[in-house]
């Protein structure tokens, strides 16, 4: 605050001290004078007066005999105690001294009988003399002045506690406060403003408003304006609200506070109108809002895309009802045959816009589905949002087809299906489950828990311990994990029962009938038990041959090699004759022998079923891998030109394995050390197959045997594995006479129709399981 101030504040206060001193030393001489006059004043009739010379009373006015007990020789103490009705204590004080002093007294005071009295006592001559007036016009004008004076005072308090108050603000820093004559001059300013930036003085602030261009004044006699100042030492400027009042002389009265909140706020808010225009501009639903006269005061551009108008006609403020016939015109508005009644609804939302709640999905002529939704907007307006919901409706309606397709597709399905959610409840049965079970819809139908449903077909089934499972994994909230189990009805029937977890704590049990299946499986297995029978007579078998044919061959083919031997004996010619003919027909017999043994010992094909296509190339790789020891022990080369892994053959896997086989085996056995044996697969003509087997030796020598070699009993048995398979099994001589070649070649028609083939599909086929 500046010393004018202080001045002038400390001047006011001492003129409002001096104005209450003057007054209240007017009142008291006036009092004074009113005693002095009545005391020299001869004739008290006006008033009840009584004399009195040591305290009783000598003498009385007429008007004063009206008083109780008023009468010569009475006390006047008592007389004025019955008299006097309030202040009766300072009364009777007053009056004491008065007697025993002589001091005068002048009092005001209410009589008992009703009224306002001026008592007056003076001494007079010895006595004391005391008179009681009427004293309302006094009362009321004292009432009057003490009232006055009350406000006064009150008026100088508050004046004094809105200085203080001024004078705080303006030290704290809250604000700025100057006086401003006509011609512009500073008359007085004082405070400042204290904010984060700095702090800003009252000079700064006058001085700014001094250089401003004058500013247009108010229609109320109010400027107001926000200016910015950069303070002292500061960095950013502040801004501050300033305010000035003008008087019709042209002086101006202004104070200046601190706007930095309210120009956060300002800014705050603008920010957020930008983001919510932004917002707005990005969303992909339309936002249309009308104010009160069904104007259009706000829309995105996804409302002028979605309507297919034209921005610059939705900037134009249409109307409501000017909307809807715009979109009429674009077929945007949804199909009805009263379209004037369609509109008045439409603009009878504004008739109670507070209570509006329309929802309402337009089906479109083009196939589009728009949901539109209007809502109260502050102030009598309304706001529609239109939502483009094609695609939703699109994928709700594949979404209820494929529901349709599954529940159809599960209906079709011979087990018997039945799902429940986490609840227990069932949520799905399928046509196949009733027939299985022997229920119906009624029985079992969807929201039955899962413990009728187990309960129901537990009464039909021989076991009852499975049921408590099948119930505990559906209704069990634990880690659930698929399991099986096998129920027999009392009709003798198999069913096998499976259960799996669904997501969300969902169960599915699937019932099938695995009867047949059994009996099948049944059939299956005393099959095996009676081919592993078969197998331990064929072990048998081969034992027997080998024992029983082996050893006396044995004998017989060392007695002959000891007849041939020269130690033992000379032979003649015809003997040695003999005994070569022993040994060639032992070592032929032993060929033999081995021969059966290996047929009959030839296990099956672990790479391929019976009854399988087998791939060509890959049979023939097996078989040289197979027998490329016994050549290498033999001095034979065994090679294969692999042919294209596409040809196949339709021929039961396990008899060509062995038709190769021994075609491979019987060239290795027949042929000299050095010679080469290849191994093929050719197609010379569409549908026509030939495997061969050519053995070519080193030496060139016609092979004068051919014709027996090919009669030999191991060429007989392939022959008839070949023909069991719709082929032809020949053996021809090569380009060269020393050459040997042995063809098989199978006619991919004939192999069909093969009695083979006829008799393996005959055989019983394992059926497969039911899922």
């Amino acid at each position: 605050m500046t010393e004018m101030g202080a001045d002038l504040l400390s001047a006011t206060i001492a003129l409002l001290s001096l104005s209450v001193c003057v007054l209240a030393t007017l009142f008291v001489r006036e009092r004074r004078g009113r005693a002095r006059e009545v005391r020299r004043r001869e004739d008290l009739s006006d008033g009840m007066v009584l004399r009195a010379r040591n305290g009783r009373i000598t003498d009385l006015s007429d008007a004063a005999a009206e008083l109780p007990g008023a009468a010569p020789g009475a006390m006047l103490t008592d007389v004025i105690a019955s008299a006097i009705g309030q202040r009766r204590d300072e009364v009777q004080t007053a009056l004491a001294r008065l007697i025993e002093t002589g001091e005068p007294m002048h009092l005001l005071a209410r009589r008992t009988a009703g009224g306002q009295c001026e008592v007056i006592g003076f001494p007079s001559g010895g006595e004391s003399v005391l008179v009681l007036r009427d004293a309302r016009l006094i009362a009321a004008e004292l009432e009057r002045a003490e009232t006055a004076l009350a406000r006064r005072e009150r008026s100088l308090s508050a004046g004094w506690y809105e200085r203080e108050t001024i004078a705080t603000l303006l030290e704290i820093g809250a604000t700025i406060a100057w006086h401003r004559t006509a011609d512009g001059a500073v008359s007085w300013c004082a405070g400042q403003v204290r904010t984060e930036m700095g702090a800003v003085a009252a000079e700064q602030v006058v001085t700014f408003l001094g250089v401003r261009p004058p500013q247009r004044e108010a229609a109320d006699g109010i400027d107001r304006t926000r200016i910015e100042i950069l303070p002292p030492g500061g960095i950013e400027p502040v801004s501050l609200s300033v305010v000035e009042v003008l008087k019709p002389d042209g002086r101006r009265f202004g104070f200046a506070t601190d706007a930095s909140n309210a120009v956060t706020a300002e800014r705050t808010l603008s920010r957020f109108v930008q983001t919510m225009t932004e917002t707005f501009a990005h969303l992909t639903v339309g936002l249309a809002i009308f104010d009160r006269n069904q104007k259009l005061a706000l829309f995105n551009p996804a409302l002028a895309q979605m309507l297919q108008l034209d921005p610059a006609t939705l900037a134009a403020r249409p109307t409501l009802s000017d909307l809807v016939d715009a979109m009429r015109r674009t077929r945007r508005i949804p199909e009805t045959g009263d379209y004037h009644l369609w509109r008045r609804q439409l603009l009878g939302l504004f008739d109670d816009t507070e209570v509006v709640d329309y929802e309402d999905t337009w089906h479109l002529a083009d196939g589009s589905s728009i949901n539109v939704l209007a809502r109260p907007h502050p102030h009598g307006s309304l706001a529609f949002v239109f939502d483009d919901v094609s695609e939703r409706m699109r994928l709700e309606q594949n979404y209820r087809r494929s529901v349709d397709l599954r529940h159809a597709t599960l209906n079709r399905l011979e087990e018997g299906l039945a799902v429940f959610g986490a609840d227990g409840l069932l949520q799905f049965v399928n046509d196949a489950f009733h027939d299985i079970w022997g229920t119906d819809a009624d029985s079992i139908c969807a929201g039955m828990h899962a413990r009728e449903v187990m309960r129901l077909c537990q009464g039909l089934t021989i076991e009852t311990e499975v049921w408590r499972r099948v119930t505990g994994f559906i209704t069990s909230d634990e880690t659930r994990r698929a399991l099986s189990a096998r129920v027999t009805l009392g009709s003798s029937r198999i069913l096998s029962a499976r259960l799996a977890p669904l997501p969300g704590g969902a169960s599915m049990v699937v019932f099938a009938d695995i009867t047949d299946s059994e009996r099948i499986a049944l059939a299956l297995r005393e099959r095996n038990e009676a081919l592993e029978a078969v197998e331990e007579m064929r072990t048998a078998v081969l034992d027997q041959i080998s024992h029983r044919l082996r050893t006396p061959l044995n004998t017989i083919f060392g007695f002959g090699q000891l007849l041939g031997d020269p130690r033992f004996g000379t032979l003649t010619p015809d003997q040695r004759d003999y005994a070569d003919g022993i040994l060639e027909a032992s070592g032929q017999l032993l060929d033999t022998i081995d021969d059966v043994t290996e047929l009959a010992s030839l296990q099956l094909d672990p790479l391929h079923d019976e009854g399988a296509d087998p791939p060509l190339a890959e049979t023939l790789e097996l078989t040289r891998q197979l027998l490329d020891k016994r050549a290498v022990e033999a001095g034979v080369v065994l090679a294969t030109e692999l042919p294209d892994a596409a040809i196949k053959l339709r021929c039961d896997a396990v008899r060509l394995r062995q038709i190769v086989f021994n075609m491979v085996a019987g060239a290795i056995q027949r042929s000299p050390s050095g010679t080469r044996i290849l191994l093929s697969a050719t197609e010379p003509q569409p549908g026509r197959v030939e495997i061969v087997v050519t053995e070519r030796r080193e030496a060139e020598i016609p092979l004068a045997d051919f014709a027996e070699d090919g009669e030999s009993l191991a060429f007989s048995v392939i022959r008839r594995m070949v023909v069991n398979e719709g082929g032809r099994f020949e053996r021809r001589r090569g380009t060269r006479p020393s050459d040997a070649v042995s063809v098989c070649s199978f006619d991919r028609g004939a192999a069909e129709e093969s009695p083979s083939r006829a008799s393996h599909e005959a055989r019983p086929q394992p059926l497969p399981l039911t899922r």
